[in-house]
């Protein structure tokens, strides 16, 4: 029987004051909108799980994966630096990290500027604790040794870069640059990707049209999405099409059209079947709350779900399964209510768990803030409760200032509430 409910937010007294000892949370996001959260629950807990999407494929993350066959590594720097050590993650290192090259300018001088960055001499590194320092600068060196020729870095990001180092140094592999990054950083809780290979998102529209990329459905760049999605699926076809050689190399076709499947000789894309990663397989099975949060619905949470293995471990995991529903516009939903979105998770973690599988041991709570959040799509009470899930309606966004009207500032999720929320919520083992 589901119930529905108006609750206060705040952190139960279950686990121990101390954020060491805290409870441990999983994420399934990939996506920035987790970084005020991701600051507010390290005030409680040093053991939240981070399982982060290496799927997108726009703007500088794009040239990076055409020269090098990796899994795309900017939202886990940002995941790292939002659980870093403020001692450790100081405001100059953070810029550092975020330092993008220029867009503009001849390729021989933005190569020198990235050998000048590889220098200790370099002003970009003042402020920054000479340990860490040190050892980032080695990851740029190995990043300059062993990229291929020809690399373009027009707008790369440097810290990108720095993991990109770190993982053609290790031959491949995210594991060790994440794991010795997280300790470089002091990372308060653990980012893992959900996969660690070279794969792609793929839609299939309820108009028959199919994009190929993440940043085509997100819209990063592009119009985004015209219908609403029938199927998300991982593809090892690459958005421009282009085999690229050994390193992957340039785009063979710079026109946007190119990465939709739809358009006129473009590659149509394969299903991949790709197991999850054995460590975000033990982290979801010790998981005391699993959350799927708020952020973009299908490349960042949805997109998650999509390995093999997934569904299974979820439905195992002895713990509460919470699904915080967007509030605002968030274009990849276009129109859906929560209980469409909830409706969308369950059918994702079913393909893996079982057509059977009871709602409960994959999602049993959808919370929604009625008052103050905004849901484009409606909440469809009746829907989320044919689906078994129960409605816990919580104060979790923040009230609109005196005077504002939606949408210019309606929606926007209260970091601390929600991390109060899921405190009261995890259960200890």
């Amino acid at each position: 029987m589901t119930t529905s409910r108006r609750a206060g937010a705040g952190p139960g007294p279950a686990f121990p004051r101390d954020a060491a000892h805290g409870p441990r949370i999983v994420f399934f996001t990939g996506g920035t909108a987790l970084k005020a959260l991701s600051h507010a629950l390290t005030r409680h807990t040093h053991n939240s799980v981070h399982l982060v999407t290496p799927f997108d494929s726009g703007g500088s993350t794009a040239v990076l994966r055409r020269y090098i066959r990796m899994p795309a590594v900017g939202d886990l720097r940002n995941r790292l630096l939002a659980l870093a050590d403020p001692a450790v993650a100081s405001p100059a290192l953070v810029a550092l990290c975020d330092l993008r090259l220029a867009d503009a300018g001849e390729h021989d001088t933005l190569m020198q500027r990235l050998y000048a960055l590889a220098s200790e001499r370099d002003p970009a590194w003042r402020g920054i604790d000479p340990l860490v320092a040190d050892v980032l600068r080695l990851h740029l060196r190995w990043f300059l040794e062993f990229a291929p020729p020809g690399f373009d870095p027009h707008g790369a990001c440097l810290g990108n870069l720095l993991l990109a180092g770190g993982y053609l140094r290790h031959g491949g592999g995210l594991g060790p640059v994440v794991h010795l990054f997280s300790r470089l950083f002091r990372v308060r809780g653990a980012v893992v990707p959900i996969v660690d290979d070279d794969l792609h998102l793929a839609a299939e529209l309820a108009d028959g049209s199919v994009l190929l990329g993440q940043h085509r459905i997100t819209g990063k760049g592009t119009p985004g999405i015209t219908a609403p999605v029938r199927r998300l699926f991982l593809t090892r076809t690459r958005p421009n099409g282009g085999d690229g050689g050994e390193w992957g190399g340039p785009a063979r076709n710079a026109d946007p059209a190119a990465s939709s499947a739809s358009a006129p000789g473009a590659p149509v894309p394969v299903e991949a079947e790709v197991a999850v990663g054995e460590a975000a397989a033990r982290h979801i099975s010790r998981a005391e709350l699993i959350c799927f949060p708020m952020g973009s619905f299908y490349t960042s949470v949805l997109a998650n779900l999509l390995p093999r293995g997934v569904g299974r471990a979820v439905a195992e995991a002895d713990c509460p399964k919470v699904y915080v529903a967007n509030s605002g516009t968030d274009p990849e939903q276009l129109g859906l209510s929560v209980a469409d979105c909830a409706a969308a998770l369950l059918a994702a973690l079913r393909r893996d768990a079982g057509s059977d599988m009871p709602a409960a041991r994959l999602l049993g709570t959808v919370v929604v803030d009625a008052r103050n959040g905004v849901y484009p799509g409606g909440i469809d009470r009746e829907g989320l409760r044919a689906l078994g899930v129960d409605l816990l309606d919580a104060p979790v966004v923040r009230p609109l200032p005196d005077g504002a009207q939606p949408p210019a500032t309606a929606g926007r999720h209260d970091a601390d509430a929600v991390a109060d929320l899921l405190l009261g919520m995890a259960r200890p083992h």
